[in-house]
């Protein structure tokens, strides 16, 4: 049998141990995701607070235009957070940081992940940080150098190899 990215020899060898991404790769990946993120997400705001400006001078109206566009990131930005991971996930596996760094999220088993794991894994994101990160910092320890959200999710950070 073979699932996708992982060969099941046939001539009864073992098969090929996964090579777990790391803390630090992990984190590089992360940071680069937060810088893209930032980038498109400001790049769209800075677009609506142009329109907005364009058609006015009066310093109410600029000033109007400011609260709403401020307003509208704290609304919209945690969505377009969720939008990023979820979407590419679901999609790819990976993340635009981790395509970057050849790294890829698969099941436990060595599989795609499904729109379902990628949201439970997400969700798991928040359960990792939210005490100080512990659960982030947890994939130091780990043996297959998983975090809280890949345990909950049953997935893994693999190196991604090329074909």
């Amino acid at each position: 049998m073979t699932s996708k990215g992982m060969d099941t020899p046939t001539n009864g060898e073992s098969a090929p141990q996964p090579r777990y991404a790391g803390f630090l790769a992990r984190g590089v990946a992360m940071g680069i995701d937060i810088l893209i993120i930032h980038l498109l997400y400001f790049s769209c705001l800075c677009a609506v607070m142009t329109t907005l400006w364009a058609h006015s001078s009066h310093w109410l109206v600029l000033l109007s235009s400011i609260l709403f566009c401020l307003l509208l990131f704290l609304l919209t930005f945690p969505l377009f957070v969720a939008a990023y991971f979820l979407a590419l996930h679901a999609w790819q596996g990976q993340t635009l940081g981790k395509m970057f760094l050849g790294l890829k999220v698969v099941r436990a088993d060595g599989g795609e992940i499904t729109p379902g794991l990628a949201f439970l894994r997400f969700i798991g994101y928040g359960l990792s940080i939210l005490p100080l990160g512990l659960g982030l910092f947890w994939s130091i320890i780990d043996r297959e150098k998983c975090a809280w959200h890949d345990r909950m999710a049953a997935t893994r950070v693999v190196m991604k190899v090329s074909s």
